[in-house]
């Protein structure tokens, strides 16, 4: 089965798809297996992750290349062991009661979801692009995974990497800024199913162009009510937010 009739799977409705940012991230740390679990729990159409390598090369998931942020730890994701970012607390920093969740890894995350929605997997840029493509393909089929997965990367050269590796896990091109080139010469270049774009430039002639190509649009992260009304009207194809019961609502509203 090809990328696009695998992606074409995901879609039950004509309603966007409501994605999970890093998980259900409005309740729970976000990249957690507690934040997974409340998309779940909320009816996510989809869970929204980031992906980095560690030192020895294991596919974990992470927004930010140090964990500073999000961890009790300090230093880049890329220098720690998994072992040794497995001694990290990644919860403490949201809310006490989520004191000791730890930073998954790719297998883990999937193992969890097991099967019960498809994921978004953002692969960060990065000077080993090649290698940390290759290890997210072999979790994804090794968990038999390929089937409920859209891969989508800021850097075309990792979605070039990952078309030669397979044809059968659909790609989309993130992209933070106002489009000033063929959006569609491009995703047909990279052969991606969808751009996913900031909602904040996203406007009605774009998400046309992405239509009449047969290709789609998700807009990201939007969490504002008069912003995902906005998305929905302009008819894009994936909502990606931080609150999912609140987009659940206005979509609810608006059908």
């Amino acid at each position: 089965m090809k990328a696009m009739e695998i992606f074409e799977k995901f879609f039950k409705s004509d309603a966007p798809l409501l994605i999970a940012h890093r998980g259900f991230s409005a309740v729970a740390p976000e990249n957690t297996l507690s934040a997974f679990k409340y998309a779940i729990r909320s009816k996510a159409d989809m869970i929204e992750v980031d992906v980095r390598l560690t030192k020895d090369g294991t596919p974990v998931i992470i927004h930010d290349a140090k964990v500073d942020r999000t961890t009790n730890g300090s230093g880049k994701v890329r220098n720690f062991y998994v072992w040794t970012l497995k001694e990290l607390d990644a919860g403490s920093w949201f809310d006490l009661k989520y004191k000791g969740e730890k930073i998954p890894t790719l297998e883990e995350t999937l193992k969890f979801i097991n099967g019960r929605l498809p994921i978004n997997i953002e692969i960060k840029t990065s000077p080993r692009r090649n290698e940390i493509t290759e290890k997210v393909l072999a979790v994804i089929f090794e968990n038999g995974y390929e089937e409920k997965t859209l891969i989508s990367s800021f850097d075309p050269r990792i979605l070039r990497r990952l078309r030669k590796l397979t044809d059968k896990i659909p790609t989309a091109l993130l992209y933070h800024y106002p489009i000033y080139f063929n959006p569609i010469k491009t995703l047909k270049n990279l052969n991606a199913v969808a751009l996913i774009h900031n909602f904040k430039f996203t406007t009605q002639n774009l998400v046309r162009k992405i239509h009449d190509a047969g290709l789609k649009i998700f807009v990201y992260t939007v969490n504002k009510p008069e912003d995902i009304k906005k998305m929905i009207n302009l008819g894009v194809d994936g909502i990606i937010t931080d609150d999912l019961r609140l987009a659940r609502r206005i979509l609810k509203s608006l059908h």
